[in-house]
């Protein structure tokens, strides 16, 4: 579950970021495929690097508040996989 600080610095974070967007020159909008290209591996790279700090923490906070071991879900391996 999402706290709604965090949701609410997401929202300022878009919003700043659409204001630039909008605010910049017309001409500058054009990018080239490489760009377009790169732009989607670094977004790609930040989602991994989410999960994976979000898996480290769901992690921390079942072995923090339960004696029982954790259990993976797929999901947590599939991350874990991409991680290493």
């Amino acid at each position: 579950m999402l706290q709604p600080i965090t949701i609410l610095g997401a929202l300022l974070c878009f919003v700043v970021l659409y204001l630039k967007y909008k605010a910049a020159p017309k001409e500058s909008r054009r990018r080239t495929p490489q760009q377009k290209f790169d732009f989607i591996k670094l977004l790609a790279a930040a989602l991994l690097a989410w999960l994976a700090i979000s898996l480290q923490l769901r992690k921390l906070d079942h072995s923090l508040t339960s004696a029982s071991p954790y259990e993976m879900s797929l999901w947590d391996r599939i991350v874990h996989a991409l991680t290493k």
